[in-house]
């Protein structure tokens, strides 16, 4: 028995801590799924929201689910799974779906779909957990995770709102929805491992309409940034020459310098840099929140007046509409070879 923070929590070393309060419970979340599962009579609905889903995970849960299905004709069950980063298992959605679940791939959303929840749904009561856990092995067997189950009579009209978003964000799974990913998939473990690109994003996601009018407009310098800079964190980039000369307005001649203060589009973390002119016809600057992760990207320059100039990412895993719309856009390249980037005018929201 250990103390923390004022709860009493009971712990072994064969899973996660669980401590049971008067409305909610920290939970191992595997034992206590297929626990309360396998004692359900009530309810029809299984909903599952996972990040990432492996072979390996759904076999720690898998029995249990499907015995709770299969006694009753009724009952159903609904997972919502996403692709982002390439974790998730084409295997195992051909498991799943070959064995009767309802499976639903994320498709149409902005940024990283990311969540770890599981919701039964009865008429008197709704059980939901919440937690850091993937459906993966390490995730419900290996790592260190947090989950909470919370039971409730009613079930708050956010929680309604958000899975219905989700639902409607989400398509039906269909094996030609299996087959692209698992191709596209391949080929991003194929370029990471030669460097080539350093995040996944599947061709089929797209970001709603509304979302891609985001960011910033007027005349912007675009720059496409290549999935390797240099830096240790990959933060520094290299502008094109002509591109500093033509937008920032910086000397031609090596060793040319210029200040400027870089901050974001709502002004936050100002800071002074100086843009530098080297040998090799590119001018180097430093872009802290710029990180390998983000690419494929693109970096959009908007000068504010003075040495003021506020910058976006425009990454394709988290705005696929906005970036491709933007690398369309960015017809000129210095040399054979380089980024290619733009001066542009982009019209207001």
């Amino acid at each position: 028995m250990n103390q923390l923070s004022g709860l009493t929590i009971c712990a072994d070393i064969s899973h996660l801590p669980t401590c049971v309060l008067s409305t909610w419970e920290v939970a191992a979340l595997c034992e206590s799924l297929c626990s309360e599962l396998l004692d359900d009579k009530a309810s029809r609905v299984l909903r599952m929201f996972f990040y990432a889903i492996t072979v390996s995970g759904w076999q720690e849960i898998r029995d249990s689910v499907l015995a709770w299905k299969d006694r009753d004709q009724d009952r159903s069950v609904i997972v919502y799974v996403g692709t982002d980063h390439a974790l998730t298992e084409p295997a195992a959605l051909e498991m799943m779906q070959s064995e009767g679940i309802d499976l639903r791939i994320m498709e149409e959303y902005q940024g990283i779909y990311h969540p770890k929840v599981v919701w039964l749904e009865g008429e008197d009561v709704n059980m939901v957990w919440v937690g850091s856990n993937n459906l993966t092995k390490a995730g419900l067997r290996q790592n260190i995770e947090f989950a909470v189950l919370v039971r409730s009579s009613e079930v708050p009209v956010s929680l309604c709102k958000w899975a219905e978003e989700v639902h409607n964000a989400s398509t039906q799974l269909k094996a030609s929805d299996i087959k692209s990913y698992r191709n596209e998939r391949k080929k991003y473990v194929d370029n990471r491992a030669e460097a080539k690109v350093s995040t996944f994003t599947w061709s089929k996601k797209k970001e709603p309409a509304i979302a891609s009018l985001s960011g910033l407009t007027g005349e912007v310098l675009i720059m496409e940034i290549t999935p390797k800079e240099t830096g240790a964190n990959g933060n520094q980039i290299q502008v094109p020459l002509k591109a500093a000369i033509e937008y920032f307005g910086i000397g031609s001649s090596k060793g040319s310098v210029l200040s400027i203060d870089l901050s974001e589009p709502d002004g936050s973390h100002l800071r002074n840099l100086t843009m530098t002119v080297f040998g090799n016809s590119t001018v180097r600057i430093s872009v802290n929140e710029l990180d390998y992760s983000d690419r494929p990207c693109l970096i959009v320059f908007k000068k504010n007046g003075g040495t003021r100039v506020s910058f976006e990412i425009v990454s394709q895993s988290i705005s696929p509409r906005r970036y491709t719309n933007l690398l369309a856009m960015c017809h000129h390249r210095t040399r054979r070879g380089s980024r290619n980037w733009i001066i542009a005018d982009l019209p207001a929201p």
